[in-house]
C-alpha cells in the first residue's frame, strides 16, 4: 500500500495535485483565520513578541509535516528540493549576495513603480512589524526565527517543492512548463501574505516571481536563495527596528 501511494504521489496527476493542496492547506486556512480574528504576534512578556500569532506556526507546522511524510512516500531527498551540501560556502555566499542585489534592484527600479501605479490603491498593512521598533530583544529573536521561517522554510515549500512539484503536474520540464511553474509558485506565495492587504500580495508576488527566476539561473541551487531571502529580511526588520 505504501509502495503503491508512493508511485501515486511520483506519478499520478491527480495525486500530485491533491499532494499540494493538502500540504499547503493548514497553512492558508491558518493564515485566514488568524487574519479573522486580528492576531499577529505572540507576547513572550516584558515587551518581548514573536511577529505572527500562534494559529500561522501551528499551520505551518502541520504543512511541514505533511510536506515531510509526501515526500518520504515518493522518496524525494534533500536534493530533489535543492538543497544539498554546498562545495564552497564562500562562493554560496558571493551568489546570495548578488541574487539579493537583484531582487532589491528589481524591487526598487520595477515591483515598487508598478505598485505605486495601481489607482486608489491602499498601502501595505504592515502594523505587525511595529512591534519590532526600538525592541532590541525582539529584533534578535525574530530575526532568529525568520531565518528559519522565511529564509529557509518559504524558499523550501514555495521554490524548491512547489516550482517542482508544479512541473510533475504538468508531466513536463519544457520551457512552458518552468514559465507556468514559475508564475504559479509566485502567484501562490503572493497570496501566503493577506495580512497586508492586496498591494501587499501583489507586491510579495512579484518579489517571489523574481526569487523563482532566481532559483532557475542558480541552477535550482536552494541555498543562494535561501540566504539572500535571510538577508533581505534582515534588513526590513531592521529598518523597522528604527522606526522605518
Amino acid at each position: 500500500m505504501k509502495q503503491r501511494l508512493g508511485v501515486l504521489l511520483r506519478t499520478n496527476k491527480i495525486a500530485i495535485a491533491l499532494e499540494i493542496v493538502v500540504m499547503f492547506l493548514p497553512f492558508y486556512l491558518a493564515l485566514i483565520i488568524n487574519d479573522s480574528i486580528g492576531s499577529n504576534h505572540i507576547s513572550l512578556g516584558g515587551g518581548v513578541v514573536i511577529l505572527q500569532g500562534p494559529i500561522v506556526y501551528l499551520g505551518m507546522g502541520i504543512s511541514l509535516l505533511i510536506f515531510w511524510a509526501a515526500a518520504r512516500l515518493r522518496g524525494a531527498g534533500w536534493a530533489d528540493f535543492g538543497v544539498t551540501r554546498p562545495k564552497n560556502w564562500f562562493r554560496t555566499v558571493l551568489v546570495s549576495l548578488v541574487v539579493a542585489l537583484g531582487v532589491l534592484g528589481a524591487v526598487v527600479l520595477v515591483i515598487n513603480p508598478l505598485v505605486n501605479a495601481i489607482p486608489n490603491a491602499e498601502p501595505r498593512d504592515m502594523s505587525m512589524y511595529s512591534h519590532l521598533a526600538g525592541s532590541l530583544p525582539t529584533l534578535i529573536l525574530n530575526v532568529a526565527l525568520m531565518w528559519i521561517t522565511a529564509g529557509f522554510l518559504e524558499e523550501l515549500l514555495w521554490r524548491g517543492y512547489l516550482m517542482n512539484r508544479l512541473i510533475d503536474l504538468q508531466g513536463r520540464g519544457t520551457k512552458l512548463a518552468w514559465v507556468i511553474a514559475l508564475i504559479g509558485s509566485a502567484i501562490i506565495f503572493g497570496l501566503a501574505h493577506l495580512f497586508q492587504g492586496p498591494v501587499g500580495m501583489f507586491r510579495t508576488g512579484a518579489i517571489g516571481l523574481v526569487f523563482g527566476l532566481a532559483y532557475l539561473a542558480v541552477g535550482r541551487n536552494l541555498w543562494p536563495l535561501i540566504l539572500s531571502h535571510a538577508f533581505i529580511d534582515t534588513l526590513d526588520f531592521v529598518s523597522h527596528y528604527f522606526g522605518g
